[in-house]
């Protein structure tokens, strides 16, 4: 029973994390910010969603390859949550875009999360490639928070999604 066990963990696992990061991925992204979503009512406090997309990150492949890049990807990811409080969530969105859930998190204080995330990955990424990739990466990220209890998630991520593009158009790096 043990080995059946084992193997259905390795099943749930597989389906709510992506596997080249082994960051939470889509599915239990949503399931996380529904969760938080809904504990609104409950706590008074905020949530926010942090919408991250890596700028120009399809030169690093070009430039160092597809097994670099994914290098990198597992990089940013740890990275990212190397910043974060342990009661956050980072997730791979997919391709080179990150989502991260912060609860009791307003929009100010996650717009200081922001700028952490857009240093930590400014720093150069020595060990990538055999070392050939000695350069940080510019991100672009977008915030939207919320303390409405009648929020949809949904909504909250795609507002995340429009200011990362607002913030990508201005070139600001992080949303402020």
């Amino acid at each position: 029973m043990t080995d059946r066990r084992r193997l259905e963990s390795q099943l749930a696992h597989r389906a709510t994390h992506d596997p080249l990061t082994e960051l939470p991925n889509r599915a239990l992204l949503e399931d996380r910010l529904a969760q938080a979503a809904a504990r609104l009512g409950r706590t008074g406090e905020e949530v926010a969603v942090l919408f991250c997309d890596l700028d120009d990150f399809k030169e690093v492949n070009d430039r160092f390859g597809h097994v670099v890049g994914d290098e990198v990807l597992v990089e940013v990811g740890r990275r990212i949550g190397s910043v974060l409080r342990p009661a956050d969530t980072v997730a791979r969105y997919g391709g080179d875009e990150f989502v991260v859930v912060c609860e009791g998190t307003g929009a100010e204080a996650a717009a200081e999360v922001a700028q952490r995330i857009t240093a930590a990955l400014a720093e150069p990424f020595a060990g990538a490639g055999g070392g050939r990739l000695e350069a940080g990466l510019r991100v672009s990220v977008g915030v939207a928070a919320s303390d409405d209890p009648a929020v949809d998630p949904g909504d909250l991520l795609l507002r995340a999604d429009q200011d990362m593009y607002r913030v990508k158009q201005a070139g600001d790096g992080a949303s402020s």
